[in-house]
C-alpha cells in the first residue's frame, strides 16, 4: 500500500495571533494521505511524525493497519468508534483521552497541547453534511480554532499554513474559557486536516457537531462496527497530547 505524506517545515504551534482581521491559534501537524478507509489510521500517522520526525511514516502506517485489522476492530482500515481510536493511540504510543465535546466546549483549553480527532459524516466536497446520516463517516483532526464575522463565515475556506505576517495580540483579546475572543459577532470555526486532502481547512465548529451527531449507520459493505455506533461517536473525540509543545 502507498502512503503519501505533505512534508512541513516544522511542527512549531502558532499563539493567538491576528491574520487578514481574524484571532486564530493553530498547531503544524504533517498531513498522510489515506488510501482506501484508512482515514484514522493516516491521522496516527501524522501524530507519530509529529512525536518524532524520522519516524519511518510508511512501516508504520502499514502496522497499524495490520493490528487493526489482526484484532478485529477493523476490516480495512476503518476506525468506527472512538474507543477503536483509543485503542490504537495506546499501541502507537500516543498519551490521549477520550473526551466530550460540544458547542460550548472550552477549545482553547483543550487544543492547547493537543489535537482533538473526530468522527463526522463528509459530503461529496469532503465538508461536513447532515445528509448521509453516517454512510460517508470519516476521521478528521481539529488542530486550533479561528473566530470568523458570522456574516462571512462558511465552511470549506481553504487555507495554508498561515506562515504569513502575525501580529500577536494583548492577552485580554482572548476569552480562554470559551476559546473566543471578546467580539460577539464572532463565530467559532476550527482548523481541521484529514487524509483526503493535502491542504488544512477552516470549518464552522456548529457544523462539525452537527454532522458529528447524525453518524448512525454505516456504508453497507463488510466494515467492522461497534454494537451502537451513534453511542460510540457522537459528542466524543479523541484528544491526543502533542510532543512538541509539552
Amino acid at each position: 500500500m502507498t502512503w503519501k505524506r505533505i512534508v512541513e517545515d516544522n511542527y512549531e504551534s502558532r499563539n493567538l495571533a491576528l491574520v487578514q482581521g481574524h484571532h486564530y491559534f493553530t498547531h503544524h501537524i504533517p498531513v498522510v494521505l489515506q488510501h482506501g478507509p484508512t482515514c484514522g489510521i493516516a491521522a496516527l500517522t501524522s501524530l507519530m511524525l509529529e512525536r518524532d520526525s524520522e519516524t519511518e511514516f510508511v512501516n508504520s502506517a502499514n502496522e497499524l493497519l495490520s493490528v487493526a485489522i489482526s484484532t478485529g476492530i477493523s476490516s480495512q482500515g476503518e476506525l468506527m468508534s472512538v474507543h477503536y481510536m483509543s485503542q490504537m493511540c495506546g499501541y502507537a504510543g500516543l498519551p490521549h483521552q477520550i473526551v466530550r465535546v460540544c458547542a460550548d466546549t472550552d477549545l482553547g483549553e483543550l487544543l492547547q497541547d493537543s489535537v482533538l480527532l473526530l468522527i463526522y459524516d463528509k459530503d461529496k466536497n469532503n465538508e461536513p453534511t447532515t445528509r448521509y446520516g453516517g454512510e460517508r463517516a470519516h476521521w478528521l483532526m481539529i488542530t486550533g480554532f479561528c473566530n470568523k464575522p458570522s456574516r462571512n463565515s462558511r465552511s470549506g475556506v481553504l487555507v495554508t499554513s498561515q506562515r504569513g505576517n502575525i501580529a500577536n495580540q494583548p492577552a485580554n483579546s482572548y476569552s480562554k474559557s470559551r476559546g473566543t475572543t471578546t467580539d460577539k459577532s464572532a463565530e467559532l470555526h476550527v482548523f481541521v486536516q484529514h487524509g483526503k486532502s493535502r491542504l488544512r481547512q477552516l470549518w464552522r465548529w456548529s457544523d462539525i457537531l452537527a454532522s458529528n451527531d447524525t453518524v448512525r449507520r454505516a456504508k453497507p459493505g463488510t466494515w467492522v462496527l461497534p454494537d451502537n455506533l451513534h453511542e460510540h461517536v457522537a459528542g466524543l473525540a479523541v484528544r491526543v497530547m502533542l510532543k512538541h509543545v509539552q
